[in-house]
């Protein structure tokens, strides 16, 4: 005769034997739910949000570019509406880095239409003295000359004249040294001008 502990034994392992594939499933799906939760799920969120973050981002990133192209077509739109004499006197004021050979002319034309005498011209790509850091990025595509002028046969009214021509030509100068010899009639003067650089 069996014991009781025994019969509980023995209808354990039948209950094994009947339910042991469901039991095995059970257990399978209980480990791979925690793995899921412990593991998966965790990284899942994260990747999830970031590809959100990045689809965030580059739609600012689209909506930017599309304001920049806009404001690019306006100022294409503006820009095809300036008279070229307009643009021709803008290039006057600040013309290209190849055309400093043509101040020579510029300047010498100047200079002896009002009857004074050139001794010499020289001329030296002096660059920018740049305080900050802003100031040199809004500046970084225009250049400096500096113009050295001697001129003989001229008295202290006739360079009165000749500051004033420098004044309202097109081109810019900048007027940094004076040098006048009121004896001689002789005066050297440094000037600056500037040009785009391409």
């Amino acid at each position: 005769m069996l014991t009781r502990d025994q019969k509980n034994q023995n209808s354990l392992n039948l209950f094994l034997n009947n339910y042991f594939n469901l039991i095995l499933v059970f257990v399978l799906a209980l480990i791979l739910l925690g793995a899921y939760l412990a593991f998966i799920k965790p990284k899942y969120q994260e990747t999830k949000l970031l590809i959100q973050n990045n689809l965030e981002q580059q739609q600012r990133l689209y909506a930017e570019q599309v304001k920049k192209l806009n404001n690019l077509r306006v100022v294409s739109d503006l820009y095809e509406k300036i008279p070229v004499s307009d643009l021709d006197k803008f290039n006057e004021v600040l013309p290209d880095d190849y055309v400093k050979e043509a101040l020579f002319g510029e300047l010498e034309e100047i200079i002896t239409q009002n009857g004074f005498v050139v001794n010499s011209i020289s001329l030296s790509d002096s660059g920018l003295s740049i305080e900050n850091e802003e100031e040199a990025n809004s500046k970084e595509k225009v250049g400096s000359l500096s113009i050295s002028l001697s001129l003989s046969a001229i008295n202290y009214n006739n360079l009165k004249n000749l500051l004033r021509l420098l004044e309202s030509n097109l081109r810019l100068f900048d007027v940094t040294e004076i040098n006048f010899d009121p004896g001689g009639n002789g005066v050297e003067l440094i000037l600056s001008t500037y040009y785009y650089k391409n």
